[in-house]
């Protein structure tokens, strides 16, 4: 059984339990002791990340051994959901512990409204000091609302840390790739390789950032503090080191090199419109696995550093993601139009020495119910908005909520980018939403046309073979649970919504940024100044 199999396992065996009825987590979770003094609280994210990729995951290959070697002591949760398949509604439950259907930021609505009580609004307000860094510009402080709360907010763009983040990725360029928009020999005319393209590959500078932040601290509160790292989103860029230790040598780099994985290219694959070989398209997931390697030494040296000042002991480290990624699956790449175990099978682990001991929990867990487990693990009262039925990953206590996904919102940025580059071209697949569940080792992924997409979990991990119509009872039967469970979410509240939110300007640094990651249209928003 190779590893992605044992991983398929272990997510069905944990679902099971779960229909069983099976809430007891494993041995060492469940009993929580209470620290004497309130515990800190660390996230790190790392943005665009599949858990079938890293080692404590089972991955083949040897993505992320220091990691590995951390979360041997935490527990890991084998078998985590992102209710979102995106940067905005993913974060916004994070931060909210809501559905996307219930806090309502998404595509159509980029903000997240400020009547929400936010998981740093509520430590703050109950004793914390709080701090968030940022490679992602979605989290912008003046952008999209997403960090209220958060009394001291560093971007990696900004102008204390562009010049050194810019430096860490100009060391890893090679001056023969075309592969990126910012590659050195990429074809598009007028490329200029200007600093303003680099500041998002940002993992040693966060370290050198919180620290700093940790010494001229002149408080002795706990603190509650976000750290986003971007290295393993598009447009990748790993060392060369790293390429070395999870490639097939010189050749395939070469071919990494070579491959055109712009976000034209990448639209124009999803919509059939390019193709790729299969060398391609190893060495294009071959350069994902290198980035997830660069990621583990940034994240692992600054662990190490916390240790050694003593800050562990008593700090809640959560390690997770808001997302997958697809890198050729069902005929897509990146993170649009479905919602595939690629795009939202996220890793989830805790860390708290002063109070739990390794473990790993095979039970399905949505890393939503991070608000709520945090709140309560440290020992706070129930915030002001509180959801009594939201769920306790550690104690094993599911939310009302379950474990789902789901894309409220359909991709007309990316249709509309194909179209410009094949006139006339059409495909009206761009305009669906989806939500998916598991039961059992079934899953079913609905959308909004009617589309029943049903898989065996056990035999086909890949979801390749939809089963829907060769199975109509257990579709029926799968897609009624589903109703009962997304009939129980609260609906956004349009009324709600906050006069000026969705939009603020971007300024330029902001705007080159969110260019780059393919959040906006940089030609669109040409012809717009035009």
């Amino acid at each position: 059984m190779d590893s992605t199999q044992k991983a398929v396992v272990g997510f069905v065996v944990g679902i099971l339990a779960l229909v069983g009825g099976a809430t007891a987590m494993m041995g060492g979770v469940g009993g929580v002791a209470t620290p004497a003094e309130p515990p800190n609280v660390l996230i790190i994210l790392w943005d665009t990340t599949r858990s079938d990729r890293l080692s404590m995951y089972g991955y083949d290959l040897t993505t992320t051994p220091r990691m590995a070697k951390w979360a041997e002591n935490a527990v890991v949760f084998e078998n985590a959901m992102s209710p979102g398949m995106w940067t905005v509604p993913s974060h916004a439950s994070l931060f909210t512990g809501k559905p996307p259907t219930t806090h309502g930021a998404d595509v159509e609505w980029l903000w997240l409204d400020g009547h929400n009580t936010t998981l740093s609004e509520h430590f703050q307000a109950n004793g914390y000091d709080t701090y968030a860094f940022s490679a992602n510009p979605n989290l912008s402080a003046s952008r999209l609302n997403l960090l209220q709360g958060f009394e001291t907010i560093e971007m990696s763009w900004s102008s204390r840390w562009k010049r050194p983040v810019s430096r860490i990725a100009q060391k890893k360029l090679l001056k023969q790739d075309r592969s990126t928009e910012i590659s050195p020999a990429f074809k598009k005319t007028g490329n200029d390789g200007g600093e303003r393209t680099f500041t998002y590959n940002a993992g040693p500078v966060i370290h050198q950032a919180f620290t700093e932040w940790l010494d001229r601290r002149a408080s002795d509160k706990p603190f509650l503090a976000y750290l986003s790292y971007m290295e393993s989103h598009k447009p990748r860029i790993p060392s060369l080191a790293a390429r070395r230790r999870v490639s097939g040598g010189d050749d395939e780099i070469r071919t990494q090199l070579h491959t055109d994985l712009s976000f034209n290219s990448q639209l124009s694959y999803g919509f059939g419109q390019k193709s790729y070989t299969e060398e391609e398209l190893v060495a294009i997931n071959h350069v994902y696995d290198a980035c997830l390697v660069d990621l583990d030494d940034a994240t692992a040296d600054l662990l190490d550093d916390l240790e050694q000042r003593g800050v562990l002991d008593n700090t809640i480290v959560v390690f997770t993601s808001d997302h997958g990624e697809l890198l050729g699956e069902h005929q897509l790449f990146g993170h649009r139009r479905s919602v595939y175990q690629a795009l939202i099978h996220i890793p989830l682990i805790v860390s708290w020495p002063a109070s739990l001991k390794g473990s790993r929990v095979t039970e399905p867990v949505s890393n939503m119910d991070t608000y709520n487990t945090l709140v309560e693990l440290a020992g706070l009262p129930a915030p002001p908005d509180a959801d009594t039925s939201r769920g306790n990953f550690i104690e094993g206590r599911p939310g009302k909520y379950g474990v789902f996904s789901e894309s409220t919102a359909t991709d007309t940025q990316g249709y509309a980018r194909v179209t410009k580059l094949f006139p006339g071209f059409e495909d009206n697949s761009w305009d669906r939403t989806f939500r998916t569940m598991v039961d059992g080792n079934w899953k079913i992924i609905l959308d909004n046309v009617g589309g029943v997409e049903l898989y065996d979990m056990l035999t086909d991990h890949d979801e390749a073979h939809n089963l829907a119509e060769q199975a109509p009872e257990r579709s029926a039967a799968m897609a009624k649970q589903m109703a009962k469970l997304t009939d129980g979410f609260t609906p956004y509240d349009i009324s709600l919504r906050e006069e000026g939110g969705g939009e603020v300007e971007d300024d330029a640094a902001t705007k080159a940024q969110l260019e780059l990651l393919g959040y906006i249209d940089d030609e669109e928003e040409e012809e717009e100044e035009e």
